[in-house]
């Protein structure tokens, strides 16, 4: 009952995930002491006091928004962040909308330049609305994913379809992870899928791709990269001039003028909004935005 799973919560070293999957939409479900993944077990670590709080707060919550965030745990302010349980698992499982499974390996340590290691709410919100644009939006596109972490966006795009994904990260540390996450959930008959380093700024390594979509979330948390950020984008939508950018974020309250700014700054070189949405969900909104070229 529930006085088992508060008290397996407090005292065993528990997952987010462990042998379990997550549906897109589902209630909260605990899972087991270990986790395999690509031949290797591996102990999950204990949690700590916000992770034991984020639990006890998802205890019976249930995913109600029309974009569906995946696996339920509250994303809790620390040290002057936010973090969450699942972030800490060594493997997310997830069970996308049309029923396809996806394990991501997670490397989650907390440290700066390396929130890309793990999943975050804004990501599964991104995957989920991926998909209801359905696969024929997706089907021949060239999709380019910024910030990318542990490639979930990368792969719901090449799922659906798209001809050629490129994921890229400015960490080396999460290219690497990204790659093994790939590797391993790559269709065997599917598109193109890659990923590489890329770091944002005002001359970016331009290929000769004509890059159709360009995919992202959780990008503009640090307002000191704003102008590189803006400045990436726009090189890429220039690559094809019916190119678009479609972006998710969360925002918390201690983050919540983060999009309102970074607009102001896109706009400033030259990008433009052509439709922006949202929801609540938990303790956070979530944004979606569509972006051009003026």
């Amino acid at each position: 009952g529930v006085m088992v799973v508060l008290l397996g919560i407090l005292l065993t070293p528990l997952g987010c995930l462990g042998e379990h999957a997550y549906p897109m939409t589902a209630n909260v479900r605990f899972a087991t002491q270990i986790s395999k993944l690509h031949g290797q077990t591996r102990r999950l670590p204990r949690l700590n006091a916000v992770s034991r709080q984020s639990f006890l707060q998802a205890l019976g919550a249930t995913v109600t928004t029309s974009l569906q965030s995946g696996c339920v745990d509250v994303e809790v302010p620390t040290n002057g962040g936010y973090a969450s349980s699942c972030m800490q698992s060594p493997i997310q499982k997830l069970i996308l909308n049309d029923g396809r499974r996806v394990e991501l390996l997670q490397e989650w340590d907390g440290k700066p330049g390396h929130t890309g290691s793990a999943l975050w709410q804004s990501g599964k919100a991104l995957a989920s609305y991926m998909e209801t644009l359905g696969p024929s939006f997706w089907e021949g596109a060239n999709v380019i994913e910024l910030g990318c972490g542990t490639g979930l966006c990368s792969l719901v795009a090449h799922y659906l379809g798209a001809a050629k994904v490129l994921a890229t990260d400015g960490n080396e540390d999460v290219v690497r992870l990204a790659e093994r996450n790939l590797v391993f959930n790559k269709l065997s008959n599917g598109g193109e899928l890659g990923v590489r380093q890329l770091r944002w700024g005002p001359a970016i390594p331009i290929s000769s791709t004509e890059w159709d979509v360009i995919i992202g979330s959780d990008l503009t948390y640090n307002g000191q990269t704003w102008i590189q950020l803006a400045q990436t984008i726009k090189q890429l939508l220039e690559t094809n001039s019916n190119s678009k950018f479609l972006y998710c974020t969360a925002t918390h309250s201690q983050f919540r003028a983060e999009l309102e700014g970074f607009r102001t700054v896109a706009e400033s070189l030259g990008l433009r909004w052509s439709d922006e949405s949202r929801y609540d969900y938990e303790s956070s909104t979530a944004k979606i935005a569509w972006i051009t070229l003026r």
